[in-house]
């Protein structure tokens, strides 16, 4: 099985999601490591934990995103995240009971998963919001750590602000 790396390939060129796809992509690759290597369980099982957290703060942080966005393909994006949770939580179950062959078998679910959903969905996402940041021009947005309402995008002077209430304006 060919490591995974990320590269640009992968890139949705939106800064903080490429930084978090890279943490993912590489706990991957260092899981992948330890499992065709002659790690203990102890150290795989920490490597897991590193790598689940990773995937579920992405997950999380993207969907705040959508959300706040008002992203028409969050449904659909949300479910692709759901169903990878779900398989995930299947194998780190096996894992934990110190079955090797289901950490390579994650391994190389997550290779494909990661691919194809950075280079599809995840790639339409990033240009939805870097297409309402060109829209509403100079603001920032805020993903805050908590629930989706957490988010918001803010002008210059720190001021909330709604773009579909001033689109819908114009």
């Amino acid at each position: 099985m060919t490591p995974l790396k990320w590269s640009t390939s992968h890139a949705v060129w939106v800064t903080e999601i490429d930084d978090e796809h890279k943490e993912i992509f590489e706990a991957v690759g260092e899981l992948q490591s330890l499992l065709t290597g002659s790690a203990r369980l102890p150290q795989i099982r920490k490597m897991l934990g590193r790598l689940t957290t990773a995937a579920a703060d992405h997950f999380a942080h993207e969907e705040r995103l959508m959300h706040a966005s008002r992203y028409p393909g969050l449904r659909w994006h949300k479910r692709q995240h759901d169903a990878a949770r779900r398989k995930a939580e299947e194998f780190a179950a096996a894992i934990e009971a110190g079955d090797k062959e289901a950490g390579l078998a994650m391994v190389e679910y997550l290779t494909g998963w990661l691919r194809d959903h950075t280079r599809v969905a995840d790639r339409m996402m990033g240009a939805h919001l870097r297409n309402q940041a060109r829209c509403v021009g100079k603001l920032t947005f805020r993903a805050g750590t908590k629930p989706a309402n957490a988010c918001s995008w803010v002008d210059s002077t720190g001021n909330r602000f709604d773009p579909l209430a001033t689109a819908t304006r114009l």
